[in-house]
């Protein structure tokens, strides 16, 4: 069943049922089909000369809101692929991007048409503000034109190596596909309410909230991460799956913990979380905040979706790992030649599902690089166990070569998120004469806490061969991350060129 059908289903079955908590309103299955029918009427109507053999895209620059979902929604009715653009890009970026791509409309919130003077001739532009509750009092007519599940619905941007915003495509079926397996794995159903308090930019926060309407259940949408919000949320609305990235559990924490009330949030029984690998002391601080949840983390990436699952067992028994592949995927762990690794051996990681994406934009050069027949890679390098668990090395666009020897600094983080006073470390390479790059940490402190120099010095001396030691430590305030909530090591490493 394609995206917007389930939708329909739903709004015929369970009209009055709440679709969407959006902040302080509820929006029934009904008033969300009534409004999908009312943005894909407004699209169609600008697009007359819509051909079916085209790839016609519909730039969605909004804010966190229902009418962003409906325009969404919206545009995969009828063969159109909606691109999500990111706010908290840079103007010169967001000009960049939509120029480079000239949706055939861009759907922008009042707010950010001024950040945009120079958008395509080609390209119709429809302002709405987000912020002003519609009426939906009259009846909208069904739009006739459809999509398939080969339709290509949905192109989210990464940042990539180079930091500037590269599209990738998902066709329907990517996306269908992958809600049954996630449904099998987080143990998903009509019932729950869900809440992934992340912007919709952002492909975890958006797939969490297509897949609870698809499965008919109730998400809810915050209009921005608010910790003292989203645990209010948690214990108002009996809140069952939650979906957020490290940083903002660490923020949940501190709020929890700096409550004048006692807050219990029995009903949340599953915290599923992408990104940075949680530390010991975090997955310590869930049992604080969340008695009754089971912790799933997963690893993917934007090209390859669900790659492998630790679930609550596997954080339990092989805490270390990234778990075992996740539902419908297959995993090869490759040497340069092609030919699999042996057991214990560091090799790249490719993967085969339906779950994998339909391309980049516009470049079929980088497409290449990364699908290989019916395999796919991101250039990840991982090993595997006796017992099937896998384990990422590191990630190959972040290797450091110093003194001619490769470094993964994911070893050495994950080394020194051990030591407790430690909150946050990226490691990188720094530009240097000498070692041609320079094993530079970059530490953030707990609050209240102290680390000297010497103690990580120590332990790394103890722990890792002697190249792989960081040469200079320095201590941040704070770090810059990107729209996933990771720390971003493109910015990182242009401060530092800066510096020196």
């Amino acid at each position: 069943m394609l995206l917007a059908d389930a939708i329909r289903m739903h709004a015929s079955q369970n009209p009055e049922k709440t679709a969407i908590f959006d902040d302080a309103r509820q929006i029934s299955y009904a008033e969300l089909y009534h409004g999908i029918k009312l943005a894909a009427n407004t699209i169609l109507a600008t697009e007359e000369d819509f051909e079916a053999d085209e790839l016609p895209l519909v730039g969605l620059l909004m804010n966190n809101s229902a009418v962003m979902i409906e325009y969404f929604l919206a545009a995969t009715k009828f063969g159109m692929c909606a691109a999500v653009f990111d706010p908290k890009w840079s103007d010169a970026n967001l000009t960049e991007v939509i120029n480079e791509c000239e949706p055939r409309l861009l759907v922008i919130d009042v707010e950010f048409k001024a950040r945009i003077p120079h958008i395509p001739s080609s390209t119709r532009v429809i302002t709405v503000d987000t912020g002003e509750p519609r009426s939906l009092r009259r009846e909208e007519a069904e739009p006739q034109r459809s999509s398939t599940e080969d339709s290509l619905f949905y192109m989210g941007y990464t940042s990539g190596t180079t930091g500037r915003p590269k599209g990738y495509l998902r066709s329907q079926r990517s996306w269908i596909e992958s809600f049954a397996y996630a449904r099998e794995t987080f143990v998903h159903d009509a019932g729950d309410h869900v809440l992934a308090p992340g912007s919709l930019v952002y492909s975890l926060t958006l797939y969490a909230c297509i897949q609870t309407l698809y499965i008919g259940g109730t998400f809810h949408l915050t209009s921005k991460f608010r910790a003292e919000y989203v645990l209010e949320t948690l214990a108002t609305h009996a809140v069952t799956h939650l979906y957020l990235v490290p940083t903002m559990f660490e923020a949940l924490y501190k709020a929890f913990m700096a409550s004048d009330s006692v807050i219990a949030l029995p009903s949340v029984r599953s915290l599923i979380t992408s990104g940075d690998k949680w530390s010991p002391e975090s997955k310590r601080k869930v049992t604080e905040v969340f008695e009754n949840a089971g912790l799933y983390e997963f690893y993917g990436a934007s090209e390859l979706s669900f790659v492998t699952v630790l679930d609550p067992e596997g954080n339990r028994y092989k805490p270390d790992s990234i778990g075992k592949p996740f539902a419908g995927v297959q995993v090869s762990i490759r040497e340069a030649d092609s030919t699999e690794v042996t057991e214990g051996a560091v090799g790249q990681l490719f993967v085969k599902s339906p779950m994998i994406f339909a391309g980049y934009y516009g470049s079929e050069e980088e497409t290449s690089q990364v699908v290989h027949g019916e395999w796919a890679t991101v250039g990840d390098l991982a090993t595997r166990d006796s017992e099937g668990y896998l384990y990422l090395v590191g990630r190959k666009k972040n290797m450091i070569i110093s003194g001619g020897l490769n470094i993964y600094p994911e070893e050495i983080e994950k080394l020194l998120l051990t030591l407790e006073g430690i909150e946050e470390v990226i490691v990188v390479g720094v530009p240097d004469v000498y070692w041609g790059q320079k094993v530079t940490a970059l530490i953030k402190l707990r609050m209240g806490s102290e680390v000297s120099d010497d103690e990580i010095v120590s332990l790394c001396r103890r722990e890792l061969a002697t190249y792989k030691c960081p040469k200079e430590i320095i201590r941040v305030d704070a770090f810059p991350y990107t729209t996933s909530g990771k720390i971003s090591r493109t910015k990182l490493n242009e401060l530092l060129k800066i510096k020196i």
